[in-house]
């Protein structure tokens, strides 16, 4: 069946066209697509919004549309399930409520579609190229999109549990409120892409590209993010109880009023992080990178924090309680109204600390280093004030 056909037969109301042989259709504007090889149709003047193909509710399931040139086509509502997309060219088609179930797409130009509110679950998605696409609201439970390009494409409250972006490239793509539970990012580029209140629930971002991205609100419960990059990103108010950080970058990160309740830290870098407020009791924190970190009022009481790196942090009227800080960094840091009472001090660096008003009442200062510190008002060991 050729293009004239098929519109023909549409155009005299035919919406049948299951298991059709499209394979190589040109239903493009002319001078989007010109090829020697073509098909010999030409359909003129198809940029015109009157005059582009339309084939909205169309049955196309099974149908071969390998390498089909289908660019600003209007598949609204078609049923492609099953459908061969290989290498199609789908550039600005509208596919919105279009049923894609198990269609195939691998390295389809999908750039500037609109596929809101359609179902491609299961659909194989491999490098497609979906920059700019509009996908949101759209199912795409377990659909393969490994190595595909999502750059600045909407997927606002998409269902895309357990689908695969294994290194997908997802920079500045808004995923705000989109149902991510078990997907896997492993290695994808995330870098200011906008995940505001999404759901990623046990989802893989495994050495992920977070830079600079949205996550505020996000629900990161068990989810991993090992060797993930999030420097400079946003995690405001985020759920990350459980979760596997273990040697994240998290360096100048915000993430005030984040939950962190049985998360592994280990390795995790936090330096120049916005940690105000944060519940850190009883973690187990040992060499971590903390430097010039904002932790003012925060809670690291029972905290273990051997070897620690705070130069330079900011602990001002921070809970240090019973914290264990044996041969921490804390110089220069500033611990003005700290409470480090019972804390284990023992050869921690405290070189120019400012401890003005911190209650060391019971604390163990063996072998710490006071050079230049600031002591004045702070409550000694023995339970005296110190007025010099």
């Amino acid at each position: 069946m050729d293009a004239n056909e098929l519109l023909t037969r549409y155009a005299a109301g035919e919406r049948d066209f299951r298991l059709a042989n499209l394979r190589g259709i040109v239903l493009s504007p002319i001078d989007l697509y010109r090829s020697s090889d073509a098909p010999t149709l030409i359909l003129a003047n198809l940029n015109q919004h009157q005059q582009r193909p339309y084939l909205i509710g169309a049955n196309l399931s099974g149908a071969d549309l390998t390498k089909a040139h289908l660019s600003r086509a209007n598949l609204s509502k078609a049923d492609l399930s099953g459908a061969n997309l290989t290498g199609a060219n789908l550039m600005a088609a509208s596919l919105s409520g279009a049923n894609l179930i198990g269609a195939n797409l691998t390295g389809a130009n999908l750039a500037g579609s609109h596929l809101n509110w359609a179902n491609l679950t299961g659909a194989i998605l491999p490098k497609a190229n979906l920059i700019g696409a509009d996908m949101s609201a759209a199912n795409l439970t377990n659909a393969n999109l490994g190595e595909a390009n999502l750059s600045k494409a909407y997927l606002i409250k998409a269902n895309l549990n357990g689908a695969n972006f294994k290194d997908a490239y997802l920079s500045l793509a808004s995923l705000k409120e989109a149902d991510l539970t078990e997907a896997q990012l492993t290695g994808a580029e995330l870098s200011k892409a906008n995940l505001a209140g999404a759901n990623l629930t046990r989802a893989n971002l495994s050495k992920a590209n977070l830079l600079k991205a949205n996550l505020r609100r996000t629900n990161l419960t068990q989810a991993y993010l090992n060797g993930a990059c999030l420097i400079g990103s946003d995690l405001s108010e985020a759920c990350l109880d459980r979760a596997n950080l273990c040697k994240a970058d998290l360096s100048k990160t915000y993430l005030r009023n984040i939950t962190l309740n049985g998360s592994h830290l280990s390795g995790i870098n936090l330096s120049g992080a916005d940690l105000g407020g944060v519940d850190l009791s009883r973690k187990l924190l040992t060499g971590i990178n903390m430097a010039e970190a904002l932790l003012n009022e925060a809670n690291l009481s029972g905290a273990y924090l051997m070897e620690a790196n705070l130069s330079g942090a900011y602990l001002s009227k921070a809970n240090l309680s019973l914290a264990y800080l044996i041969n921490a960094d804390l110089s220069n840091s500033c611990l003005h109204e700290t409470n480090l009472s019972k804390a284990n001090l023992s050869k921690a660096n405290l070189q120019k600390a400012d401890l003005t008003g911190a209650n060391l009442r019971g604390a163990i200062l063996t072998e710490a280093d006071l050079t230049g510190a600031k002591l004045i008002g702070a409550t000694l060991p023995n339970g005296t004030l110190y007025r010099r």
